[in-house]
């Protein structure tokens, strides 16, 4: 059922907006509006007010209904904006100098928040109110002027960084990771030159290490990307608000999943949790919303890799229960994404029959509307769940057809496309695993990297490893992961 936006908004609201406007149209005496808002909240639909008899009645409550959130809403944005009104109402009944107050309340606020936007309009007013205040010389003029020339170049870079923040956003979306050796140059100009020392705009510098941050994880290079949000998660409680605090926290669960740090993942998570709780970020469900794709996503891979079943199979019944609560919510990206991880997560606890649920969930979209990594992710754990099978002809057509996937899209040189191919040349001989394993041993320092303590890892590769040594070893793939986080592992 489609929602008109009448609904989305009353259904949108929170206990505390509710209390606020049901208050105000009681004491206004405005029954209709009161029982057409109280309709929509007890049973989510407008019901018998559909009609076009209250077309009017439904417009007026919209508005009203706005008028109302963006008087109590109390971001950093909406307060700035309020004294900026604050100023023009003061302004044009002649109450100079308190207009003149207000307009520095918000040049306070902007100028701590580097709020470059709104810096322009408020000097801009302090031009217009000086010239009526007698203290205010010709010189304050040109000093203001000047502040808003200097502030219009910090908006100039602003705007170049967050558009290239936004520009590989776009692209890590489509290709997900990139080939090093030819890409490097094809993507150059998202690595980003970062000065520390010299960059006086935090929320540039902010920026700046966020899209180089993307790069670095485009090209796997994960020490150089963790290093790069990692500062910015220590520096963002100060320097900027909650929705970057949020972009800085969530880029660096990805920099943790990418680098083995499991403990550093989960407090992060736990922290992010506590904040919203406490209503950190406002009564967002859109922040919501993250936290639940982001933990879905690695918590369940995290326990994996930590060889929790205890706290995997909790994870995967929330996850579960989640996505029948966010499921208006969910775009497709978000909700492959979740797929992917559900798909690893079943395969461990010993639930195939969702594993390949799952799995086929990505591979029957359209593989040129799926972020391309996550296509070929899902080609390589199919190729897993084929060979648990014993029926040799399927795996070879199975083998083929993926093969000629990743060639007609130039992967080449990806590991999905070096393990099925090599699979294919040893798949019909004896001792087919251990020619396996021997043919990509030489060839596993390219797309895994050594932990500390010498485990061999990749965050979507440690799946095909495992499997591999658990045909290899003829044991369960779940003691092989057992095994795997004991750093118990033989073969390396």
């Amino acid at each position: 059922m489609n929602l008109t936006s009448l609904e989305k908004l009353i259904t949108s609201l929170n206990k505390g907006e509710s209390r606020v406007f049901s208050t105000k149209t009681k004491s206004k005496n405005q029954p209709i509006y009161f029982k057409i808002f109280k309709q929509v909240k007890n049973k989510g639909t407008l019901g018998e007010y559909k009609s076009s008899k209250y077309t009017q009645y439904r417009k007026y409550l919209f508005d009203t209904l706005l008028l109302s959130i963006s008087q109590n809403t109390g971001s950093l944005d909406s307060r700035i904006l309020k004294k900026l009104i604050n100023t023009e109402m003061l302004f044009k009944r002649h109450m100079i100098e308190e207009s003149w107050k207000e307009s520095h309340k918000a040049l306070y606020l902007a100028k701590k928040h580097e709020r470059y936007g709104f810096l322009i309009q408020i000097y801009e007013w302090k031009k217009d109110i000086g010239l009526y205040l007698d203290n205010f010389s010709q010189e304050d003029y040109f000093d203001l002027s000047q502040k808003e020339e200097d502030v219009l170049q910090k908006q100039l870079s602003f705007l170049k960084i967050k558009k290239l923040y936004m520009e590989i956003l776009s692209v890590k979306r489509e290709y997900g990771y990139l080939t090093v050796d030819y890409d490097r140059e094809r993507f150059h100009k998202f690595n980003v030159n970062i000065n520390e020392t010299e960059t006086d705009s935090k929320r540039i510098l902010f920026y700046s290490r966020m899209t180089k941050a993307i790069y670095h994880w485009m090209l796997k290079e994960h020490d150089c990307e963790y290093e790069l949000t990692k500062k910015n998660t220590l520096e963002v409680d100060i320097n900027v608000d909650y929705s970057e605090y949020m972009i800085a926290h969530l880029e660096h669960l990805t920099s943790c999943i990418c680098n083995a740090s499991f403990n550093e993942l989960l407090s992060t998570l736990n922290n992010l949790r506590k904040k919203e709780k406490n209503c950190f970020f406002g009564d967002n469900p859109n922040i919501r919303l993250k936290l639940f794709i982001y933990a879905a996503n690695y918590e369940i891979m995290t326990f994996v890799y930590l060889n929790d079943t205890e706290s995997l199979t909790a994870k995967l019944e929330e996850v579960e229960q989640g996505l029948i609560s966010w499921q208006k919510n969910l775009s497709k990206d978000m909700f492959l994404m979740i797929s992917t991880a559900q798909r690893l997560g079943y395969y461990y606890i010993g639930n195939y029959k969702k594993a390949r649920h799952f799995t086929n969930l990505v591979l029957n979209g359209s593989s040129k509307l799926i972020r391309k990594d996550v296509y070929n992710g899902a080609l390589l754990f199919n190729l897993t769940l084929v060979f648990d099978k014993s029926d040799t002809e399927y795996q070879e057509s199975v083998l083929k057809k993926t093969i000629r996937h990743l060639k007609n899209n130039n992967k080449e040189n990806s590991f999905e496309y070096l393990f099925a191919t090599t699979l294919l040349k040893n798949h019909s001989l004896p001792m087919k695993f251990n020619k396996t394993f021997e043919s990509l041993k030489p060839h596993l320092g390219n797309y895994y990297f050594k932990l500390s303590d010498g485990r061999l890892y990749s965050e979507n590769y440690l799946h095909a490893y495992i499997w591999l040594i658990s045909k290899l070893k003829r044991i369960n793939a779940k003691k092989v992961m057992e095994k795997w986080h004991n750093n118990q592992l033989e073969t390396i």
